[in-house]
């Protein structure tokens, strides 16, 4: 009944904000959803949820009587599984950016199913603006590829003008200006016979989005969330390719947003290749680990 009245106010206001809702007739008062609210907005004598829950969702995951209804969605119990430490680090080893794709279209359901567990991931201050835009179409895609090159070489032609390069020596003397410039060399001399230098071709991309902000951590989430994604993505027998080329290309302004669906005042705050890998790797390779400081 309980769920049903909470499903009666969504209705009539999608808008507004449903809280958690206490079935106070099963609860034991055990206090563990107390105890491990971040919050600490439950009152366990009255079942009353202030408003400064955050959605988190700890009090359902934790509560044994399933007594205390989810603000979205059923409760569901997790099934215990066999995955060990061993197991994560051999799958992890055997991870690799893909830039190899078959040409074979990834089914729009196994997109959206990749889509739709994002609900489970964390992100880094519990807020969640984020949205997910799949781009699947090859012309997209190639418009993608194509607004992304023009950005990089644009860049790489400002950087190392005769105008420009004088001054980042004098500012950021470690840049190597005669690198970056045989980097655009080389770059444009690919294009020629390679159509797909950033998107290789992939049959799907990620892009994960929200507004411009100064205070918020977005780009934190979308990295959290992409990362989730990937492996997952992989577990399901594809492969993907973080994309920074198209975040920095796009930038803050969204002049090329609406090419692609999204809010004009968003950025892209990260981009995920996703598709199936035309070739798999036998070995693990080795690189070296990231320097440690304990403190």
């Amino acid at each position: 009944m309980l769920k049903f009245i909470q499903n009666i106010l969504y209705f009539w206001n999608p808008k507004s904000i449903i809280m958690p809702i206490i079935d106070l007739n099963k609860c034991t008062r055990c206090l563990k959803c107390v105890k491990d609210c971040p919050a600490s907005a439950i009152t366990i004598a009255t079942g009353e949820i202030a408003d400064t829950c955050i959605h988190c969702g700890h009090c359902i995951a934790i509560c044994p009587e399933m007594t205390i209804f989810p603000d979205k969605g059923e409760i569901v119990p997790l099934r215990p599984h066999s995955f060990t430490a061993d197991d994560f680090r051999l799958f992890t080893a055997g991870i690799r950016s893909c830039r190899s794709y078959q040409s074979k279209e990834v089914p729009e359901d196994i997109l959206m199913q990749l889509v739709s567990n994002i609900k489970h991931y964390p992100s880094a201050s519990n807020a969640r603006p984020l949205q997910i835009s799949i781009v699947r179409t090859p012309e997209k895609i190639q418009l993608l590829n194509t607004l992304t090159e023009e950005s990089l070489i644009r860049l790489f032609s400002l950087v190392t003008s005769p105008f420009i390069s004088p001054l980042i020596r004098l500012f950021a003397p470690k840049m190597d200006i005669q690198k970056l410039k045989r980097y655009k060399e080389s770059f444009v001399e690919k294009q020629k016979e390679n159509d797909s230098m950033i998107c290789h071709r992939a049959p799907a991309v990620l892009l994960f989005h929200g507004p411009v902000t100064k205070t918020g951590m977005l780009e934190a989430d979308a990295n959290i969330w992409a990362t989730y994604t990937s492996l997952y993505a992989n577990v399901m027998g594809l492969s993907t390719c973080f994309n920074g080329f198209i975040v920095k290309a796009f930038g803050k302004n969204g002049k090329h947003n609406h090419h692609f669906g999204l809010p004009a005042t968003d950025r892209i705050y990260a981009a995920l290749l996703v598709g199936y890998p035309k070739v798999k790797y036998k070995q693990e390779c080795s690189r070296e680990s990231p320097k440690v400081i304990l403190v």
